[in-house]
């Protein structure tokens, strides 16, 4: 087998695609976008493209309700010590998923702010050889919400309180087709000169069934709504037994794209970045680089950050995915644009690695 190979005619050239939001409400200008849209050099001046595709996802909507299927109670983070996770306590309403829209196309941000950002850099280093990638987070429709909102004059309810899992999961996949209805008529409304909706984003990192939940069913149809669209549905799931068992012919169920995340950055158990390589390469999925520059979390292996980052730059040579990969990169929220902008030239090193990274002309000394 191969990595999910890069630059696919079919998913718009996507090769780097770079999380956009997380767990702070933070809003997205022009001048967040800039270092990512391009390579800025020492003056601030675009010399070349960088990421082709962005991701736009928060846990949160902007009116409190999550938009993440669940959350750590533990006292510990990244999944050591008494780390573990139970269901979203808020999942949010259609009043939720509506502001999260509201706030991605308002104007001066997120859409609007990085089309921009690619116009303007395109009036220095003329057009891309294509238009830039937009994925939109679909909301996860948390299976204890029972008061989700109204949609073609019904309720829905996604829990089985009160009505078996059959009819629960087809009011969540009601709504999930509804979020992406939406989101396409934004889009068209907004009329971006620079960006191609490509698709959606499923964040839950697994794909979960019990008595109460079913998102198996919901997933594939799911899909099969989205494709019918010309769009494409894309995962990024953790590195684990069961994920892994998840990819194994994950194009011919789930998902379009699945990039894997290998965790070194963040678990102290995980020795190397080389099994999770090797797993997606087995499966025909991508790579999710991860970086960090500020992390709220403590986590065991915190102070051996760029150590392990430079392992991950390292294993896109050794293992073949910088070449060979499409790939993910999270940088815990706008860590890259605060790479550019960092006082320690050791730390301010890393936006070139990366770039350099993403042109396929890293050199490791």
């Amino acid at each position: 087998m191969a990595y999910f190979q890069p630059g696919k005619p079919d998913f718009n050239y996507m090769s780097h695609l770079i999380l956009v939001g997380g767990n702070r409400l933070d809003s997205w200008t022009q001048k967040e976008f800039h270092p990512y849209v391009a390579h800025l050099n020492e003056h601030g001046k675009p010399d070349d493209w960088m990421f082709d595709t962005f991701i736009f996802w928060h846990y949160k909507s902007p009116k409190g309700g999550f938009l993440y299927a669940d959350v750590n109670i533990g006292t510990t983070m990244s999944g050591e010590g008494d780390f573990y996770a139970v269901p979203a306590p808020n999942p949010g309403t259609k009043e939720d998923w509506e502001a999260i829209l509201d706030w991605y196309f308002e104007p001066g941000l997120f859409v609007e702010a990085l089309d921009q950002a690619i116009a303007e850099t395109a009036t220095l280093l003329g057009a891309p050889d294509s238009r830039r990638n937009l994925v939109v987070t679909i909301p996860y429709p948390g299976p204890s919400q029972t008061q989700f909102g109204v949609l073609n004059g019904k309720r829905l309810n996604f829990s089985t309180t009160g009505q078996n899992l059959d009819r629960a999961t087809r009011d969540r996949l009601q709504a999930t087709q509804w979020f992406v209805d939406e989101t396409l008529r934004r889009f068209e409304n907004a009329s971006p000169v620079y960006l191609h909706l490509l698709g959606f984003y499923w964040t839950f990192e697994t794909v979960h069934k019990s008595w109460d939940v079913d998102d198996h069913w919901l997933l594939k149809e799911l899909r099969r709504y989205i494709n019918a669209k010309d769009k494409k549905l894309l995962w990024i799931p953790f590195y684990s037994s069961y994920n892994i068992h998840l990819l194994d012919d994950y194009r011919s169920y789930y998902f379009d794209a699945a990039f894997l995340q290998p965790n070194y950055m963040f678990y102290k158990h995980i020795e190397d970045v080389k099994d999770a390589a090797l797993a997606a390469r087995q499966r025909n999925a991508g790579i999710e680089m991860e970086y960090y520059s500020t992390l709220d979390e403590p986590i065991q292996v915190q102070n051996e950050r760029l150590r392990r980052f430079d392992r991950y730059l390292e294993g896109g040579i050794e293992f073949g995915y910088m070449k060979e990969s499409a790939i993910a990169w999270f940088d815990g929220g706008k860590g890259i644009y605060h790479l550019y902008h960092h006082p320690n030239p050791a730390e301010r090193g890393y936006y070139d690695k990366i770039y350099r990274f993403i042109n396929q002309n890293l050199i490791i000394i």
